[in-house]
């Protein structure tokens, strides 16, 4: 399953809301705007949302200011037209350069996330690693970010089944052989075995996203703490495969066992 680039994260229904009151009552619109960003900019997969939510609370609340302005007139004669389109675009050239920048760095945080996740797909199912730490190591990201990053591809269905516990990746094997087959859909998404689910639900559960406890990791690589029913998948050579930044897009770049390669976004030739 190929990771589209750039890859956007779809607005929730309260990112919805938070455009619709951004028209009707911007100043509390945009102040969740602003809470919302305060509170999941530290996730990679937020990042450019939040960026591109900005964006579009500047921009109704444009309208909903123009909107406000017009109804101060008693009357809208000629002289009030030009008076009131003069003001609109000295506004707009305010207010929607910082809009535009939201938009631009938005989107090139969605490439970025993107690129990401495709070096988390090869690391997992092409090179079958299995500890956080390898893969952060091969992402540089930080083993939180990996933590985060890994369970929202299992939730959103861009890995096979399974989760992170501990430090280590695990993979429901029946949906890992469908995925190398190419017989892989998102149903496996809601088919956890309950079984499974019970017993581990309350040992693991989500204060993994933002812990990293290398004790329990180390033991996990040994073959403790694994949920029956899942497997991790054969460690690869993780010394030689590697991510560069592409000089020209900034795009990541997966290097295995070949020194250089053509950036698939821009063309140029990336080397190890």
């Amino acid at each position: 399953m190929e990771i589209p680039v750039p890859y956007k994260v779809r607005f929730s229904t309260f990112d919805t809301w938070i455009i619709i009151l951004t028209l009707l009552v911007f100043p509390v619109g945009g102040l969740l705007a602003f809470i919302r960003l305060a509170s999941t900019h530290h996730h990679n997969k937020a990042k450019g949302r939040n960026l591109r939510l900005l964006g579009w609370a500047m921009v109704f609340s444009y309208i909903s200011i123009m909107i406000i302005l017009y109804l101060t007139y008693d009357t809208f004669g000629e002289e009030e037209q030009i008076d009131y389109l003069t003001s609109g675009i000295v506004l707009a050239i305010y207010w929607f350069l910082p809009t535009l920048i939201f938009f631009l760095v938005g989107h090139r945080l969605d490439k970025k996330f993107g690129s990401l996740l495709q070096v988390y797909q090869e690391a997992v199912v092409s090179m079958r690693l299995t500890s956080v730490e390898q893969i952060r190591s091969l992402s540089q990201t930080s083993p939180a970010d990996v933590t985060r990053d890994l369970t929202f591809m299992f939730e959103e269905g861009l890995l096979p089944e399974g989760r992170v516990i501990n430090g280590t990746v695990y993979i429901q094997q029946q949906a890992f052989e469908d995925y190398l087959n190419g017989e892989y859909e998102e149903e496996y998404d809601d088919e956890y075995d309950e079984e499974n689910d019970e017993e581990y639900d309350d040992e693991y559960d989500d204060e993994y996203d933002d812990e990293y406890d290398e004790e329990d990791s180390a033991s996990d690589e040994n073959g403790h703490g694994r949920p029956s029913g899942f497997q991790s998948p054969v460690s690869g050579q993780s010394s030689s495969p590697k991510t560069v930044e592409c000089p020209g897009c900034g795009a990541r770049v997966f290097l295995g066992a070949e020194r250089e390669k053509e950036c698939e976004y821009c063309g140029n030739v990336v080397c190890a």
